[in-house]
């Protein structure tokens, strides 16, 4: 399976709707965000968007941050 690193922009990319967090996970996960970084999200594209395979938190936590790109590794 071949992968790459890059920049997504967020509204791009399509959530996993199966998952489901806490406001408070949410805001931990901000929190460790704006300390420094994080890692990259795992998604696939389909149709016309990318979906979150993994880091759905995190997505959602940038989200929240008002973040407008993620580090996402893509597989194809």
């Amino acid at each position: 399976m071949k992968s790459e690193i890059r920049e997504i922009q967020i509204a791009r990319i399509s959530p996993n709707r199966r998952m489901v967090y806490s406001a408070e996970a949410i805001e931990g996960m901000e929190q460790s965000i704006r300390n420094g970084g994080h890692d990259p999200i795992l998604i696939r594209f389909e149709d016309d968007s990318f979906r979150i395979i993994d880091g759905e938190k995190r997505w959602r936590a940038c989200k929240r941050l008002k973040m407008t790109t993620i580090r996402a590794i893509i597989l194809s």
